[in-house]
C-alpha cells in the first residue's frame, strides 16, 4: 500500500460526535506528515468553520465547501462558484418558501445569513462571523455554497428539482439542503489537490461517512468508511474502520500505514 496522501472528512468521520479531535488522532496525523504523507481535510464546512482543527494540525491542504475551494500549500488552486444570476434566483425561491427558515451563503465577499447568528445558533458566531441580510435585494456576486434549513422534505425536493443545474446535497439527520456548482464536489477537489502535490489518486486514502463522501471513497485508491457511516458509503468503500467516536480514522492509519514503520503513537 503506497499511500502518499490522506483526504479525510471531518464531521462524524475524523471528529468525534462532540466535535472534538483526540490527541491520539492528532499524533497519528503528525506521524503521517513526518513520513512524507500529505494530510488534507475534505469537508462541507468553510475554512472559517474549520479554523480550530486547522490550527491543531499543520495541514498540507484543505478542500472546503464540499469542493468549491481547494487550497494546497496556502495557495488556492481551484474555485467553483454558482453565478450571481442563479444564486439570486435560488435565494428568491427560498425566501418565498414558508418551510425555509435559515439561509446561509458563502461568497468571496464574506458570509451572509437571513438571521443573526445568535438567533439561529448561539455557537455559530463564535467561528463564523456572518453578516445579516434579508436577501430581498439579492447579492452582487456569485456564491460558493448556499444552504437552506428546510423543515419539510417535499419543499426541499421542490427547490432541488427547480435547479437541476446545481448540485444539491442533504445531510443525514439534518434539515439542511446545500447547493453548489456541479463541479464543486469532494472527488473533484481531491483530484485537483492530488495533482498539485504530484500524487496519483491511486495513492490517496479517503475517509468519510455520508452521501457527499461516496464518490471519493469509490474513486480514490483506498476508500475507508467509518463504522458509523451510512450503508451506501460502506458499500463502495474498500475498508470499514472503527467509528468516529473510537478514533476509527487514526486507528486504521496506525494499523495499515504506520505499522510499516513500527510507529508508536
Amino acid at each position: 500500500m503506497n499511500i502518499q496522501m490522506i483526504a479525510t472528512d471531518l464531521d462524524m468521520t475524523l471528529l468525534r460526535s462532540d466535535k472534538t479531535v483526540s490527541e491520539y488522532t492528532l499524533k497519528t496525523l503528525e506521524a503521517c506528515k513526518q513520513h512524507g504523507i500529505k494530510v488534507a481535510f475534505v469537508t462541507a464546512r468553510s475554512e472559517c468553520e474549520c479554523i480550530q482543527y486547522i490550527n491543531a494540525i499543520n495541514l498540507d491542504g484543505i478542500i472546503s465547501n464540499r469542493g468549491a475551494i481547494v487550497r494546497g500549500d496556502d495557495i488556492i488552486i481551484r474555485r467553483s462558484i454558482i453565478d450571481a444570476k442563479t444564486s439570486n434566483k435560488l435565494l428568491l425561491m427560498g425566501l418565498g418558501q414558508p418551510h425555509v427558515k435559515y439561509i446561509y451563503v458563502y461568497t468571496n465577499s464574506g458570509y451572509f445569513s437571513n438571521l443573526p447568528a445568535c438567533k439561529h445558533d448561539p455557537s455559530w458566531g463564535t467561528y463564523n462571523p456572518d453578516m445579516y441580510t434579508d436577501f430581498s435585494q439579492g447579492l452582487d456576486c456569485g456564491a460558493y455554497k448556499i444552504t437552506f434549513e428546510v423543515s419539510d422534505d417535499k419543499a426541499a425536493d421542490a427547490i432541488t428539482a427547480a435547479f437541476p443545474e446545481l448540485d444539491a446535497v442533504r445531510f443525514t439527520g439534518e434539515p439542511y439542503v446545500s447547493f453548489a456548482n456541479k463541479s464543486a464536489n469532494k472527488w473533484e477537489g481531491v483530484k485537483a489537490l492530488a495533482a498539485h502535490f504530484n500524487v496519483s489518486t491511486k495513492d490517496v486514502a479517503a475517509f468519510g461517512d455520508d452521501y457527499v463522501d461516496i464518490e471519493m471513497l469509490r474513486e480514490c485508491g483506498v476508500g475507508v468508511a467509518v463504522g458509523n457511516a451510512i450503508c451506501k458509503a460502506k458499500a463502495v468503500a474498500d475498508y470499514i474502520c472503527d467509528t468516529n467516536d473510537n478514533d476509527g480514522v487514526a486507528r486504521w492509519i496506525h494499523e495499515n500505514l504506520l505499522f510499516y514503520w513500527n510507529e508508536m503513537v
